[in-house]
């Protein structure tokens, strides 16, 4: 078992009691050496001895039975002429090898120099000096030397030289530092520093850990002062520790005022010959760095929630911002068209009373955001009456969109309509928003409604319900601000009864019904629609075309016009291009006076006759009001008195009475 360590007060003590002895000797040599005494009382082991002191071998017998220090004597040049045997053991050589050989060599390569001049400074004064004496190999031995003159006239320049172990001296000096820097270090240190025996008593403890209890945790059981708790809240135990301890164990501790502190303990074991001898535990305290990290993982958080939400409102703006410039590019689309549309039809031609009642009924409800139902044969220019009630609307900023339910498959119908998402079919590589999107705000014109699937009536109904719609392909619902115009040249009453169209969306798309009337009603509209046909498309193929004749516009007025204003535009476009001078003839052969044709107006006629009768019925003979058969017929009240005045038809009961 290792020796006990020495106090610091007994280290001074014993240093202390070294130097007066050595100082005693040093006294007691230069007094026999110089002749002053005559003898020497020496307490050994066996007991008191007396050395009578005589002759030349005085110093080297004094030397050798009373000094623990090693006693040498050199000639000027640094020979050693006597030395004690305790001299001879501190440098590992015989007594014999050491006399009369340089003491030079026995001094270490680096303090050599010093001893040089250490030995010419003895001629003038005693000197000390600590240096380092080779002791065989490459082993070094700390001592002092102190060194004197000897006044001898029989031995001139010689010195004696009185050598004294320091190994001892050292190895408590630096017991000594070391202590001070632990003291320093367990005073000052923030962390808790603690050293524990074999079996876990502490026996000593940093300042740290005395401020952490209010009091000294010493000669206490280390688990019982601290009662350290795991994070689950199991008990913390420092032993059994290991021979390999702990590192960086995240511990609990509750302090007295009810305060939890967080420590990362590490021990590790003090071994002896394979035997645990003592526990060195370091704490440093966790609880601080426990706090920031809370507050800088609710800081990350927040800003992931941030990030999260300024992502989600980056991504809706990007997705409005796609939309928009898909919207935008669509609109462009339909402004062009607008344009030509307005280009082609800077005005409605003609001042026939059919005309202007379609115009009235127009002016009526373009202010409105009703759903209106624009009803005529085929080319009569319904198109041209939606586009003009778009034009006297608050929404006549934004353009007017059209869809040709007749002109598109059902199959691409309803993403025309409402647009897809990508993927949402074989073929659909990129997302499409609808009319119905694009119409947001706007006017959408659904041109030959009739022709649309029973299937997209039914979502169409919704759209006219609810305002709100999903993509093909997405879950996502989509509300929007549409106004919706229809045009058809069906009769969609027939087609409810025959089951072609879904009689609930009749019903939310006749809400305001407007009646085109065909082109053979109105004749007279006929010689300025031919002089503005003409007009454009003269200038347009570069040919000047001054006049018409009458033959030329009687043929025109006389003709039935099946195909209505288109088909008459379409005539007069030829007639032009053909032309060889500048009056209009005519390529199209005109057969106003067939048979077939004279059969084909009676029957007309007769149509017309019948369903004049059916709409009088139905209103009781009404003709005014907002109930009454004009109204519903889509005539002013003077038109359909002048088409009963010509078809003859009178109401029975009148009609006895006269």
């Amino acid at each position: 078992m290792s020796k006990a360590p020495r106090t610091r007060q007994q280290l001074l003590d014993e240093l202390q009691e070294l130097t007066s002895r050595t100082m005693e000797t040093e006294e007691t040599l230069r007094a026999i050496l110089s002749g002053e005494v005559d003898g020497l009382v020496v307490s050994t082991a066996e007991g008191t001895r007396v050395f009578t002191l005589s002759g030349a071998d005085y110093p080297y017998r004094v030397m050798v039975e009373t000094m623990n220090e090693g006693a040498v004597t050199l000639a000027s040049d640094g020979t050693i002429l006597f030395c004690n045997q305790r001299f001879a053991d501190m440098v590992n050589e015989s007594l014999e090898k050491v006399i009369g050989v340089s003491a030079c060599q026995y001094i270490s390569s680096t303090d050599l120099p010093l001893f040089k001049a250490l030995l010419e400074q003895t001629l003038k004064e005693n000197t000390k000096m600590e240096l380092s004496l080779q002791v065989g190999g490459n082993q070094s031995l700390p001592v002092l030397l102190s060194a004197s003159s000897l006044q001898r006239e029989d031995m001139p320049g010689t010195t004696c030289m009185l050598v004294t172990d320091l190994t001892e001296q050292k190895r408590d000096e630096a017991i000594l530092a070391e202590e001070k820097l632990t003291a320093q270090i367990l005073r000052q240190a923030a962390e808790i520093f603690i050293l524990c025996d074999h079996k876990g008593l502490i026996i000593r403890a940093s300042q740290s850990t005395d401020r952490l209890f209010g009091r000294s945790p010493v000669l206490q059981s280390f688990d019982e002062a601290f009662h350290l708790l795991h994070p689950d809240g199991t008990t913390f135990s420092l032993l059994p520790i290991g021979d390999k301890g702990i590192h960086g164990v995240e511990v609990t501790f509750k302090h007295g005022d009810g305060r939890l502190l967080s420590f990362l303990l590490s021990a590790n074991p003090l071994i002896t010959h394979e035997d645990i001898i003592g526990i060195v535990v370091v704490m440093v305290d966790n609880t601080e760095r426990q706090r920031m990290e809370k507050v800088l993982k609710n800081a990350h958080d927040e800003l992931e929630i941030k990030v999260e939400k300024r992502t989600a409102e980056l991504r809706t703006a990007i997705s409005e911002i796609v939309i928009l410039k898909e919207r935008l590019e669509a609109e462009n689309i339909y402004f062009r068209k607008k344009n030509e549309m307005y280009n082609r039809f800077e005005n409605i031609i003609g001042q026939s009373d059919g005309l202007k009642y379609v115009l009235y009924r127009a002016e009526q409800v373009a202010p409105m955001n009703t759903t209106v139902l624009i009803l005529g044969e085929t080319g009569t220019g319904k198109e041209l009456i939606a586009f003009a009630i778009h034009g006297m609307s608050p929404r006549k900023e934004r353009p007017l969109i059209t869809v040709n339910c007749a002109a598109l498959p059902g199959n691409l119908l309803e993403s025309e309509l409402f647009g897809r998402e990508k993927g949402a079919f074989t073929g659909a590589d990129t997302r499409q928003i609808g009319r119905f999107e694009i119409a947001n705000g706007s006017t959408i014109c659904l041109d030959e409604i009739g022709e649309l699937p029973l299937e997209m009536q039914a979502k169409l109904l919704r759209v006219l319900q609810h305002n709100e719609f999903e993509r093909l392909g997405s879950s996502h619902t989509i509300k929007v601000d549409v106004r919706i115009l229809a045009t058809t040249n069906r009769d969609l009453g027939e087609e409810v009864r025959q089951g072609r169209f879904r009689q609930d969306l009749y019903y939310r798309l006749n809400v305001f019904p407007i009646t085109v009337p065909p082109l053979r009603q109105r004749k007279e509209d006929i010689p300025p629609m031919v002089h503005a046909f003409v007009e454009r498309y003269s200038r347009k193929v570069g040919k000047q075309i001054t006049s018409i004749r009458k033959e030329t516009m009687k043929a025109l007025q006389d003709y039935q016009w099946p195909g209505n204003v288109r088909e008459l535009e379409s005539i007069i476009e030829r007639a032009v291009i053909l032309c060889p001078g500048p009056v209009l003839q005519l390529t199209d052969k005109l057969e106003v006076s067939s048979p077939s044709l004279s059969s084909t107006v009676k029957t007309l006629e007769q149509a017309e006759r019948n369903q004049i009768l059916k709409i009088l019925s139905e209103t009781g003979w009404r003709i005014e009001g907002k109930d009454g058969a004009a109204a519903t017929l889509g005539l002013h009240p003077s038109t359909l008195r002048a088409r009963m005045h010509k078809l003859g038809i009178i109401r029975r009961e009148i009609k006895g009475a006269d």
